[in-house]
């Protein structure tokens, strides 16, 4: 898994390559909790390269949704492969955060 983020004032945009699973699901808690220690208060994961996630990974993004809305933000994710968001919509997290077809399109829906 590979992590690399965009900033722009409040907002920050992560790309997830690879798998997020037991093994490296720490790894991206610490991630996704020193973007947010930045004082990032809206997330944007893109998960054009995410292959697989696991519920090591949905659990750290639960993590996320709670500490960006509690600092006044949220948690957005897009570029969603099918089969990811099938996992998603499973696990319920479609309920919990939205879901875009690009970044921009994420970023846009935290200044309205």
């Amino acid at each position: 898994m590979k992590v690399e983020t965009s900033y722009a004032g409040s907002i920050a945009v992560a790309e997830v390559d690879g798998r997020i699973d037991s093994a490296n699901a720490k790894e991206f808690d610490e991630e996704l909790s020193a973007i947010i220690g930045k004082g990032v208060s809206s997330l944007v994961i893109d998960c054009g390269g995410l292959s697989y996630i696991s519920s090591a990974g949905l659990r750290v993004l639960l993590i996320a949704i709670r500490r960006t809305n509690e600092a006044g933000g949220g948690l957005a994710l897009c570029a969603v492969p099918d089969h990811v968001r099938e996992v998603l919509e499973v696990s319920g997290f479609v309920r919990l955060t939205k879901v875009f077809a690009t970044a921009d399109e994420a970023k846009e829906s935290f200044a309205q």
